[in-house]
């Protein structure tokens, strides 16, 4: 069997192409890792700054936010930054919840203790699929594979395997689930049944009005809390606070806290306005030039995260892009061809015409 004349250019052809989009993804990746942020923020961005305080009528012992990101999935400040960061904003207590991994809890462990006088740090995870995202606080460990499509019977068992620990399940912004997943995202009623005890009625700046119905005529059942889905200071990016969620609790410390959001007794503060304390900090000049790279790399890094750890959606990706590519190569040509065969075909009327002329 003879093979195609061409193939060994195919080969060379393709095997450049995965050289140089391999390339590409590795930088990129590398450069959101450990290159230039937008903007420099330090240890001390946030430490002369006086904390926040949201007018209110409530009577609380703690501010906290169940919903937040490191540098150990898709955020862009380090743990210590984020603890700085919340003090600032005037939460005394907040969930660290990174992307499918708990690789950050022997640093959480750290400085929690190191600041258990001034805020409570709380270890969690964002349990990240497509059909909903599920915040697990005051877990210890997990070793359940998270399916990038999961069952009922997933949801239930991560749900169950969570309250088995002692945490607690939130359900994070159903609104955009629902827009992105609708047919697949399950209903309020279905994550009530199923045992999650909370619904985020307030992510970032958006109110989640059907949450807050649902709650409304099931306040016996379900249970509300806010979170800032902070990944970095930015405004655009959860650094800008509209609601703390606000609890009483029978002394500072984890396991009182965790015992009242067990209870589901809680309420929210809303500030319509916002509130945005971006610290001191340096705009990094160097950012403009690798923020291409910056962007591809951290959607790289949020993709094997959100998919259990997997490259298979890397591997769709490089087959989808190289099919647009060569399509569009072979397109390009073809065009080239097809406007220089016109170009030829005119000149030779224009050549025939003129010498018939003459």
């Amino acid at each position: 069997m003879k093979l195609p004349k061409k193939l060994p250019s195919f080969i060379k052809h393709l095997l450049i192409y995965f050289l140089v989009i391999g390339s590409i993804m590795i930088i990129s990746v590398l450069i959101a890792k450990f290159g230039p942020s937008e903007r420099n923020h330090y240890d001390d961005s946030w430490e002369e700054i006086e904390p926040f305080v949201p007018v209110t009528n409530i009577t609380y012992d703690i501010l906290f936010d169940q919903h937040s990101h490191t540098k150990y999935s898709d955020g862009k400040l380090t743990i210590r930054q984020s603890i700085e960061w919340h003090i600032a904003l005037g939460f005394n207590a907040f969930a660290i919840t990174d992307h499918n991994t708990l690789d950050n809890s022997e640093e959480i462990a750290e400085l929690a203790e190191e600041y258990k006088d001034e805020i409570i740090v709380l270890q969690g995870m964002e349990w990240t699929t497509r059909r909903l995202h599920l915040n697990l606080i005051g877990i210890e460990e997990w070793n359940l594979k998270i399916p990038l499509t999961p069952t009922n019977e997933d949801i239930q068992a991560t749900i169950d395997e969570a309250h088995k620990q002692g945490g607690i399940v939130t359900a994070n912004h159903l609104l955009y689930s629902e827009r992105s997943f609708e047919d697949i995202t399950p209903s309020r009623k279905q994550l009530m049944t199923w045992g999650v005890d909370y619904f985020e009625v307030v992510n970032g700046q958006d109110f989640d009005y059907l949450s807050y119905e649902f709650f409304l005529e099931n306040n016996d059942s379900i249970s509300l809390i806010t979170g800032t889905d902070m990944h970095s200071p930015s405004s655009s990016d959860g650094g800008k606070v509209n609601a703390w969620t606000a609890l009483n609790v029978t002394e500072f410390s984890q396991e009182a806290l965790m015992e009242q959001l067990r209870k589901g007794e809680t309420e929210f503060i809303i500030d319509s306005f916002g509130v945005e304390i971006l610290g001191t900090y340096k705009d990094n000049l160097v950012y403009d030039i690798f923020q291409p790279f910056y962007e591809l790399g951290t959607g790289l890094i949020y993709l094997y995260l959100r998919f259990d750890k997997s490259f298979s959606p890397f591997v769709r990706i490089v087959v989808i892009v190289f099919i647009v590519y060569s399509f569009g190569i072979f397109a390009f040509i073809e065009i080239v061809m097809a406007v220089r065969n016109t170009v030829k075909l005119r000149r030779r009327k224009y050549i025939k015409n003129k010498s018939q002329t003459d």
